[in-house]
């Protein structure tokens, strides 16, 4: 059974429904053809629309890949929390908790309640709040903007919160590997 280990948290109707929502996003992208502009669009679509422009084909390939790699921690049979290891992992798990919300309500009519998981699986929750927030003022200085704290600000969603816990080499390679040249074909 998937999410096994989030049993006390989660009926077994939450846990299915974070399997098959898990499945019907990837399935869905891999069905799209690479070429196919909808793929982006279809990931984008869950994501904070500030950054919209900015989610490219290469983009949507590591966050599928952060989904993955969520759902592999999920599917342990004990307690992995938190789950997600940077901020494109907890965008990951939130959208998956989002389709497996609706699924439960369009398919079983049972109104989700992932409360007690969602204060257990994620470090927190300050991820949420760029889907409120503004897009960028063309024109500005962003030496005068104040940065994002937490790995919140673009360029660092795929960085890991904790040095210990790293998250899938093809997403983001530390800066040793990046200053030896030895991954030179991205």
């Amino acid at each position: 059974m998937f999410a096994e280990g989030w049993k006390e948290e989660l009926p077994e109707s939450h846990r299915i429904a974070l399997d098959i929502a898990y499945s019907d996003f990837i399935d869905a992208y891999f069905h799209i053809s690479p070429t196919d502009s909808g793929k982006i669009e279809h990931i984008a679509d869950w994501l904070p629309k500030k950054h919209a422009d900015r989610y490219t084909s290469l983009f949507c390939h590591r966050f599928i890949i952060c989904m993955t790699s969520v759902a592999e921690r999920l599917a342990q049979p004990e307690r992995i929390a938190p789950l997600p290891r940077c901020t494109a992992e907890a965008f990951a798990l939130h959208v998956i908790i989002q389709h497996a919300t609706i699924i439960l309500k369009d398919v079983q009519r049972i109104d989700a309640d992932f409360y007690k998981f969602e204060i257990l699986a994620f470090r927190d929750n300050e991820f949420i709040q760029l889907y409120k927030a503004a897009p960028d003022v063309r024109g500005e200085d962003l030496d005068k903007r104040i940065a994002l704290p937490n790995n919140l600000e673009f360029n660092d969603w795929f960085n890991p919160f904790n040095r210990d816990e790293p998250v899938n080499p093809f997403v983001y390679e530390d800066w040793e590997t990046q200053q030896a040249g030895i991954n030179f074909y991205r």
